[in-house]
């Protein structure tokens, strides 16, 4: 989950979300390295492990690109990440 959605508390995100459809969004925490590297690095066990911890770290390094995205945008929270395009 992005940093928008670690700020709330999950019961309360499903109430304000639950009738959102719209997933065009790219979820970077679940699947950035997968997309990004070659699948020959994940045959490894304790690599690919080790690739598993550090995702929501590298998912954080880009979440952090929202914030500046969204600093001339008062009208969304600094740490909105469904934009599109």
């Amino acid at each position: 989950m992005m940093l928008y959605d670690y700020k709330q508390l999950p019961e309360l995100r499903y109430m304000k979300t639950r009738h959102n459809n719209n997933d065009t969004y790219f979820d970077y925490e679940k699947s950035i390295l997968d997309k990004s590297l070659s699948p020959h690095i994940f045959e490894n066990d304790k690599t690919a492990q080790y690739l598993n911890q550090i995702k929501p770290l590298v998912a954080l390094m880009f979440d952090k690109f929202n914030i500046i995205k969204n600093f001339k945008n008062y009208m969304v929270d600094k740490y909105h990440y469904k934009q599109r395009g």
